[in-house]
This record gives structure tokens, sequence and C-alpha cells, in this order.
């Protein structure tokens, strides 16, 4: 079975994913249920900033989990907005990146084209899944590209898939024929 997807929105600004649902199910693409308080707190876990926010490490412990398993309950390409993760050191990203092992991986950053995407996550990913969008699209036109993002992945996937049947095929004629 193929991987899905999990794209992963890294800011470095917040998006509305509320308003970007709609068009995300148009590309196969749907947003792991959970409240708002779930994905602030898996950031907050994952950067480690419990006290710089007020809270105590128990009270966000297992956040990024839960969004990890609210997406796999999904069955279908997820999206998930985490904007403040474009800060995190290669430990944080690792961590982050770990529980997400059953998942092809593809980061989203808004940051326009003046800022680099953030190394630390792109040494995580494969070369080509990592994509750079305007910092000014609204939510509409970022889900849209999103949109347009998973599909080109599947398109990739199922090219090679095809390719490798191609592969397969000319393999069993030469046996044929000899």
């Amino acid at each position: 079975m193929a991987k899905r997807l999990f794209l992963l929105h890294l800011g470095p600004g917040a998006v509305d994913v509320s308003a970007m649902t709609e068009a995300l199910a148009l590309g196969g693409v749907t947003v792991p249920t959970a409240d708002s308080e779930v994905f602030e707190h898996a950031e907050i876990e994952i950067l480690r900033s419990h006290k710089a926010a007020g809270l105590k490490r128990k009270q966000v412990e297992g956040a990024w989990a839960r969004v990890c398993r609210r997406a796999r309950k999904t069955r279908s390409h997820c999206f998930v907005s985490m904007p403040a993760l474009f800060t995190a050191t290669p430990e944080q990203a690792a961590l982050a990146h770990d529980a997400l092992a059953e998942f092809t991986v593809v980061l989203v950053v808004t940051s326009g084209f003046t800022v680099e995407p953030p190394a630390a996550w792109t040494s995580l990913v494969k070369e080509g899944r990592t994509h750079v969008l305007p910092s000014r699209l609204d939510a509409e036109r970022l889900a849209a590209q999103v949109a347009r993002i998973a599909l080109i992945e599947e398109e990739a996937r199922l090219d090679k898939r095809l390719a490798k049947l191609g592969r397969r095929r000319t393999l069993v004629n030469r046996r044929l024929a000899a």
C-alpha cells in the first residue's frame, strides 16, 4: 500500500486552516480533527517551550502523538499547519519527523522567496518534497496550492509504479521469448 502524504505547513506565519478544508478536499487532502489547543500544545511540546508558555510539561506531553494519531485515522492525505515549528532545531525536527514514519512527509513553507526553508526540516525529507509558496496567499489559494502539491506527488508515485510495471513486463516478455 502506498504511503499517505503528510503535508506539513511550517509557516513562518499562521494560516486559517478552517477556511481551507473544502479546497483541500478537492485534492484528496483532509485536516485531522482536533481542538486548536491540541495543535498549539503539539508545537509547544516539540519546541520544548512549555515554561515560556506558562505550562507544565505534563500539560503538553503527548500532544504531537495525538495529532499524528488523528492523521492516521483520516486514512487519506493530511494537511497540518504548525507555523512555530519553522524555528525548530534539527533535534526537535527529527523528533517530530520520527512520529511520521508511516507517512511521506511533504513540507509547505509560506515564507515567500525571501527566507530559505529551515534546514532542520529540509534535511529530513527527500529532495523535491519541500515547496516554498508566496507568503501573501489567502486561505483559499493556499489550499488550492496544497491540493495541487498533493496531486503532483500522487502523479509522481503513479508514474514510478507504472515504470516499475513496464520493466517487469519487459523482463517477463524476454523470458517467454527465450
